[in-house]
């Protein structure tokens, strides 16, 4: 999806949560995924070659692909900690046991933290990986960097939120409600904000990058930066 159908999906969905925030609702990692630009070759996967850029980060959450057949692709998406925070399954074929070569598009969770996509075999072995780093704001170095949006919603572990003191009870008043749910839409707000930021970092960075060097044959397992 071009930039600028991008920009313009999330300042939509901005808006939205501006005029309903007593509803709670905010942009969080999960608005977003990755579309993966991939060949299959006869039981290999390869980076598609004529894409610039490997993968692209699009507005809409991810749905799992359809799967049929018994013996279905995977990926594991792992963060700077090493951990796998996301899974996904899929079928490179999409159902057509005659397919043997061509372009193959794969959706994938977006990951806040994301490092790098792992790609998986109908046996299980790695056969793909796929840096995704540049795309990601939360960098897990436990420090809370505000000017790429981190904050303690959309990246917890270097932006700890303070533990709040409960507030001794009193009598609700007319409109306090309203008030505790527009503050909280206020902060999803901001959390959004801050994830459209680090986006926009993304992108901003990709244009100003050097063109991509070819991409060498493929090993056993072929790793992309």
């Amino acid at each position: 999806m071009p930039i600028y159908k991008t920009i313009a999906l999330t300042v939509a969905a901005l808006a939205a949560i501006s005029m309903s925030a007593d509803e709670n609702t905010g942009i969080t990692a999960q608005d977003f995924s990755y579309l993966f630009h991939l060949y299959y070759d006869n039981s290999q996967l390869l980076a598609d070659r004529d894409f610039e850029f490997k993968y692209d980060v699009i507005a809409a959450p991810y749905e799992p692909a359809e799967v049929s057949t018994e013996f279905p692709y995977r990926g594991e998406l792992f963060n700077f900690a090493g951990e796998v925070a996301a899974n996904f399954v899929f079928d490179p074929k999409s159902g057509d046991v005659h397919f043997v070569r061509g372009k193959v598009q794969v959706r994938a969770p977006y990951v806040a933290d994301g490092e790098r996509a792992v790609f998986y075999d109908s046996q299980n072995s790695p056969i793909l990986t796929i840096r995704v780093s540049e795309s990601s704001f939360c960098n897990d170095d436990g420090i809370c960097n505000a000017d790429r949006g981190e904050d303690s919603l959309s990246c917890p572990k270097d932006c700890k939120q303070a533990v709040p003191v409960p507030p001794s009870p009193e009598p609700e008043s007319e409109g306090t409600g309203d008030s505790q749910g527009l503050v909280t839409g206020l902060l999803y707000t901001f959390a959004g904000l801050g994830l459209i930021g680090g986006l926009w970092w993304f992108f901003r960075k990709r244009r100003a990058a050097p063109p991509s060097t070819p991409i060498p044959p493929p090993g056993p397992q072929n790793t992309v930066q």
